[in-house]
């Protein structure tokens, strides 16, 4: 059966309680014009820009990575600067450092010469500012609104083995992320965000562009963000032409088994017996890049509307070790992805590379996602999906990972559940991430949505409140608001902040700014509390054609009600009633029906999270 919208009653009341709170921060964005009560940037919004040129080497015999990088960045601020302040995320793998998860200490990021406005800055003995990742470096000359920057840096790091999110398996696959110094996000709100990198939190990053050269040895092939700009130079030239021959309708093997076990995986190499791989990356908020000896090379097109009656294309590319089950429709289902998830803002990119490796789970960049572990054609396809909706949260919309996870975890989330339903027809995977959510919900192990990432707690909170929880609420609010409405609030906060950086608020008053509905009473229960939504039916009065179901509600937080009736002719008749109409902690619906009522059923379709489904059912004595 269709859901219908829940419109919400006009006299709905918020108590103090239930308003979003408005940090100072932001009251002060508001008033300088960089936000708005709209949810849309406004007119004097602004973000840094920055280029990077990165020359860096791997040398897969010694598990090590070597590199030199000038960044160019770009004061777009109203502020004058006077310092920058560099983040150095290897440092998490240094000797001493704080964390929040296990990782190997291999002695973190060794800086070799660090040049900032064409002065050396002098270094510690070791090669480093120090062991911080994040590390604050004084401007010899103050940078001026409009005025550019330029840092010079030379660097080295011995890659871990199997993290979390960057690392090496072996000495036969490697994915570098966090892999090169950057300089930190200065915003609209916190000026420097300077959160040091704990291990679990993720990342916060301004966009920019980047021009990168990796070698590696003959017979090693290379992926990255950006596109490959010298195919001719590292392919053989049967590779380079099925490169760039790619369609929608196939599965083109780029380098397959055959190739890799003959020695034609690559061009041959110089006399080193290396290749340079050049990539270029625009608009973008990072790169990351892959590596190995063993892996096969797939590729195929996603095709989807521009939204201005056009078509574009991206090119889907996958590189996997051939023994890996399901692998080879890895390609199909990044393709599907991609497509699926473009209906919320057309992917911006020119492809996306999935490689396979590393670590257990799965871990996004830009155009660029690493996924590891033996996985079903389910367990494969929800991980594509998820990590590939994180190309549109947070690559396009950029919040802050580190302390709003919930903003990109979530909903990368919602958009693979639906995703994976059209992709395997007859599955409900909201659902089943709603029964995970509900297994928690209201105890100990809860935690709220709205907390910094690495403030979560011992009882493996994160994965519930920045990734189920959050999921579910989306996919409750589009059944209050309707698929219709919802899309478009989501559209339109993602369209509204592409290559920017959204706040929570920018997200809620986007929703509420399309819906023209007040939602904090939504919001703030929901993102902010570990309150529960808990409504019983507790009886049902018959008389004169008319019957009326009595709700109570036993939970904390106020809820629209869907109510189903079914008489004993086998007529169905539902009524939707407002959060609004609520009288306290009762409510009553009234029905006009012929014949008797003999069962009632709250949220048939269980589109709301109600913690305890024993009691929304009725039922007439026999």
């Amino acid at each position: 059966m269709h859901m219908l919208p829940l419109l919400l009653a006009a006299s709905t009341s918020l108590s103090p309680t239930d308003t979003l709170p408005v940090p100072h921060a932001f009251l002060d964005a508001l008033a300088s014009g960089t936000r708005t009560r709209t949810g849309a940037p406004g007119p004097n919004y602004w973000t840094q820009g920055y280029a990077y040129r990165i020359d860096t080497r791997l040398y897969p015999d010694q598990n090590r990575v070597t590199g030199s990088e000038t960044i160019t960045y770009v004061n777009n601020s109203p502020d004058t600067l006077t310092e920058v302040y560099l983040n150095l995320a290897q440092n998490v793998f240094a000797p001493g450092n704080p964390r929040d998860r296990a990782a190997p200490v291999t002695g973190g990021l060794q800086l070799h010469r660090l040049v900032v406005q064409g002065e050396p800055v002098v270094l510690a003995p070791r090669g480093a500012l120090s062991l911080s990742t994040s590390e604050r470096v004084a401007l010899p000359d103050p940078l001026v609104p409009g005025a550019k920057a330029e840092l010079e840096i030379d660097w080295s790091f011995e890659v871990p083995e199997g993290t979390f999110r960057m690392g090496r398996e072996g000495s036969e696959v490697f994915y570098l992320a966090q892999w090169y110094p950057q300089i930190a996000v200065y915003d609209d709100l916190r000026g420097w965000v300077r959160d040091p990198y704990l291990g679990d939190g993720e990342f916060y990053l301004d966009y920019g562009s980047f021009d990168v050269r990796i070698t590696a040895p003959a017979g090693w092939l290379v992926s990255g963000s950006g596109v490959l700009q010298n195919p001719e130079e590292v392919l053989t030239p049967d590779a380079a032409r099925r490169l760039a021959s790619l369609t929608r309708d196939a599965i083109t093997p780029i380098v397959g088994v055959a190739d890799r076990e003959a020695g034609r995986a690559t061009a041959a190499g110089g006399e080193d017996g290396t290749l340079i791989w050049h990539f270029e990356a625009e608009n973008v908020r990072d790169f990351a890049w892959g590596a190995s000896d063993l892996y096969v090379w797939d590729g195929t097109v996603a095709e989807y509307p521009d939204g201005d009656g056009g078509t574009l294309r991206s090119d889907i590319y996958t590189l996997y070790r051939p023994d890996r089950p399901n692998w080879d429709h890895s390609a199909e289902y990044a393709r599907h992805s991609i497509e699926t998830h473009s209906d919320w803002y057309p992917y911006p990119y020119p492809h996306m590379t999935v490689n396979e490796g590393v670590i257990g789970g799965g871990m996004e960049y830009p155009m660029i996602t690493i996924i590891g572990g033996g996985r079903t054609p389910e367990s494969l396809y929800g991980v594509v999906s998820h990590e590939l909706g994180h190309m549109w949260w947070p690559m396009v919309a950029g919040s802050d990972e580190r302390n709003f996870a919930w903003m990109d975890e979530g909903m990368a989330s919602f958009a693979e559940d639906l995703a994976f339903d059209d992709f395997f027809e007859g599955s409900n995977s909201g659902l089943n991430t709603m029964n995970g959510y509900l297994r928690i919900a209201g105890t100990d192990a809860e935690t709220p949505s709205m907390r910094s990432a690495d403030l979560y707690g011992p009882f493996g909170n994160r994965g519930m409140a920045s990734y189920g929880k959050p999921a579910t609420v989306m996919r409750a609010l589009r059944a209050i608001l309707g698929p219709e409405v919802f899309d478009e609030a989501l559209k339109t906060y993602t369209r509204r902040w592409a290559f920017k950086h959204p706040n929570p608020l920018d997200l809620f008053w986007t929703f509420e700014d399309v819906s023209g509905q007040d939602l904090d009473w939504y919001f703030h229960p929901w993102i902010y509390t570990t309150g529960v939504m808990d409504q019983a039916v507790t009886g049902v009065e018959q008389s004169d054609g008319t019957a009326t179901v009595i709700l109570a509600d036993r939970g904390e937080i106020p809820m629209p009600a869907i109510v189903e009736v079914v008489t004993d002719t086998g007529r169905r008749s539902r009524a939707i009633m407002s959060v609004g109409e609520w009288n306290g902690r009762t409510a009553r619906v009234a029905f006009q029906v012929s014949g008797r009522v003999v069962e009632v059923t709250l949220d048939p379709d269980r589109s709301l999270p109600d913690v305890n489904r024993g009691d929304n059912s009725w039922a007439a004595m026999r």
